[in-house]
């Protein structure tokens, strides 16, 4: 027993479990008759993906599958060595089930009648899916076909109504290198499942989920243990020992005994980290997933609870390393570098993607983003998932640019804003089509946020809000509001002070707050790229807009904090740290960021501080400077986006001479800029004067 010290998805098919085998509901008689119609070209039937429907194929291990399927060893079991399960039964159906996470290309099922001197190709599938279950009625019992041998000959199989499953034999044949992989397993275990009769340590039963992870672990610890590698490494490794007296261990014995266990009854423990002992083996929550080496890459679990099953206890140094560095520490070693160099079967928790796609997952089993340990790149996980900085979940960046609006001109003070005279003073801003938001920072007393019409060429109050009510009921008093934007629906607000620290989401139609998510400071700079929001005072946090009730899927270093910070965003979809204290503009690579990983990728440096930026979309870039001592006045300026260095100063531009610039950005060919000192205003300036 290991103690616990603290307390693809797939739809699922419509089904009739009989016996050991599924039929399908949809399949009739009629479906499975005129094979010239349905096979033109005889045997091989050629399977594209596009073929797969609830009438030939389910996934086993869906999320919505039973409990009383997957826990029944004649419906949910295989052998590692023999991922593939096939068969013909006397109807002749053609049955095949794929225990694993990974997808096989290229896979071709020969058959051998009694009567015929050849195999003959039977199914080419263009790609077996994960876990898929396969059914499909083989015409051979009233049907003339042509099919084409091993040696090349094209053949009639005669129809034949008194086939029947014992004159067949099947073999697979499949070019593809994971297919090699898992040849590569000497091991003959089995694997199956169990909720140890609901008591005790086995309390909460295992999920749908964790078996789907079982399939993996299996495949990789099987492989593992086949492997020269490990072979090598066990012997080179320093002595293990079975007792307390430092009895070592035979080698040469000990992996014999491990490619001969019989396999593993695998469940999920509730009150200890694990339990193991001949085939049971329990494990507690994340730990079906944390061992890949781009999650936790944390193995000691595992294999402590392994060490139980082939017979060892808790003296020595194979489940505790009473006696010095043992079993847990080799095996970790040994797999977490088959998986770093893409060796093992499924080597990267991308496959599943557990932490965030499971449903049916237990509170203390993490959230959606986990940083991982070590990164793992490859081009068949960004074709399941859409890579590591934008999965095929998230959603598009959203300027709510107006297609050929003409250039604004104007500016809003306190007379435009309805206010008193010393009641606005703005902070933050966006421009969305037609609407101007802004977040005005002027006394507690009078802090809002306020979405103005700018359908008229002229900046109208349209909507004024000092306090709302929170997705959970409660009402919410505004902080001092910092910043805001609108992006893909929402209306993304971040406060300093009182604001509990949150970024607030608002329907962009209805205005009502649809999400309150925790950043972990007062933020005080947004913007927004590819479907995601990113937060910034000291850190940088990113979120998700399709996902914001899980919080924030990756965070930067500090990057100096300061409430005269700010963000930008380029038309390239890069996204910036605007550093006031160091002088700096700072581009976050990305990249990562579902890998929880935001860092520096470049920054530029100036000779004053900076209060905002803005980019056009020709790629030109304006700084607001504070003003310093040799420098009072070049305020606003053009900087080169390679150098930072000052191009042009903008800080008179026509009849405007801006006192005290800060956050501000391009939209609708016009420049929008906060001017904090004496007008307290926002200026709308077209780009046609910024020559």
């Amino acid at each position: 027993m290991k103690k616990l010290f603290t307390d693809f998805r797939a739809l699922l098919l419509f089904c009739i479990f009989v016996g050991g085998g599924i039929c399908l509901t949809g399949c009739t008689d009629d479906d499975l008759t005129n094979p010239d119609e349905r096979y033109p070209d005889g045997l091989p039937i050629h399977l594209k993906t596009s073929d797969y429907n609830n009438q030939n194929t389910y996934y086993m291990l869906n999320d919505d599958e039973p409990s009383t399927v997957f826990f029944n060893n004649n419906e949910r079991s295989f052998y590692v060595d023999q991922p593939i399960q096939m068969s013909i039964d006397n109807d002749l159906f053609f049955h095949l089930r794929f225990y694993s996470p990974r997808p096989l290309p290229n896979v071709s099922i020969w058959a051998k009648i009694d009567g015929y001197d050849e195999q003959f190709k039977l199914f080419f599938f263009d790609k077996l899916m994960p876990f898929q279950q396969f059914i499909m009625q083989i015409p051979l019992a009233t049907q003339n076909m042509m099919a084409v041998t091993r040696s090349g000959k094209s053949i009639q199989i005669m129809a034949n109504p008194h086939l029947t499953a014992s004159n067949f034999t099947l073999e697979i044949e499949c070019d593809a290198p994971y297919y090699k992989t898992l040849q590569d397993i000497k091991t003959h275990w089995r694997v199956w499942y169990s909720d140890y009769n609901l008591s005790g340590n086995w309390a909460y039963p295992l999920r749908v989920h964790h078996a789907r992870e079982a399939v993996a672990l299996a495949l990789n610890m099987s492989y593992m243990y086949s492997t020269d590698e490990f072979a090598k490494a066990l012997k080179e490794f320093g002595p293990l020992h079975s007792n307390a007296q430092k009895t070592e261990i035979n080698k040469d014995a000990l992996l014999k005994n491990i490619l001969n266990f019989s396999g593993l009854r695998v469940g999920h423990c509730t009150w200890v980290y694990g339990l193991g002992g001949g085939n049971t083996f329990g494990l507690h929550g994340t730990i079906f997933y944390e061992h890949y080496p781009d999650d936790a890459s944390i193995t000691e679990t595992i294999y402590h609870e392994f060490a139980h099953c082939i017979g060892y206890g808790h003296d020595g140094n194979m489940t505790y390393e009473n006696t010095g560095p043992g079993w847990i520490t080799l095996c970790h070693r040994v797999y977490t570098q088959l998986a770093r160099d893409k060796k093992l079967p499924v080597y990267s928790a991308r496959f599943l993607s557990t932490r965030r796609t499971a449903t049916t997952k237990y509170d203390d089993e993490g959230g959606s983003y986990y940083s991982p340990k070590f990164i793992i790149e490859d081009p068949e996980l960004d074709e399941i998932d859409g890579g590591l900085e934008r999965g095929f979940d998230f959603l598009n960046t959203d300027w709510g640019e107006k297609e050929n609006a003409p250039a604004l001109s104007f500016k809003l003070d306190y007379n435009g804003a309805e206010t008193g005279e010393k009641n606005f003073m703005p902070n933050g801003i966006y421009v969305y089509g037609d609407k101007l938001y802004v977040a005005n920072q002027i006394r507690q007393a009078n802090w809002s946020w306020d979405v103005y019409n700018l359908s008229s060429g002229k900046p109208v109050l349209e909507k004024r809000f000092t306090k709302w009510t929170n997705p959970d009921g409660k009402e919410q008093t505004i902080g001092e509001p910092m910043d805001i934007l609108r992006s893909n629906g929402k209306i993304y607000l971040v406060c300093d002070k009182n604001g509990g620290n949150a970024l607030f989401a608002f329907d962009a139609d209805t205005y009502a707050c649809t999400h309150k998510v925790n950043i972990g400071y007062g933020a005080v700079g947004l913007a927004a790229v590819k479907g995601t929001v990113y937060a910034y005072r000291g850190n940088v946090r990113a979120f998700p807009e399709h996902n914001l009730a899980n919080g924030y899927i990756a965070s930067s270093a500090a990057l100096d904090s300061h409430t005269y910070n700010a963000m930008t965003a380029d038309y390239n979809g890069n996204i910036y740290a605007v550093v006031y204290n160091s002088k700096k503009l700072i581009r976050l690579e990305t990249k990562y960021q579902r890998a929880a990983r935001l860092t520096a990728a470049a920054e530029l440096t100036f000779e004053a501080k900076p209060l905002g930026a803005a980019w056009s979309a020709d790629g030109r870039l304006f700084v607001s400077f504070e003003a310093a001592k040799n420098q009072t006045d070049m305020k606003f300026c053009e900087v080169d986006p390679k150098s930072g260095k000052i191009i042009k100063d903008y800080t008179t531009i026509g009849d405007i001479t801006l006192q005290n610039p800060a956050k501000c950005l391009i939209r609708r060919n016009t420049l929008f800029v906060v001017d904090r000192v004496g007008g307290l205003c926002i200026y709308a300036i077209p780009m046609s004067e910024l020559k």
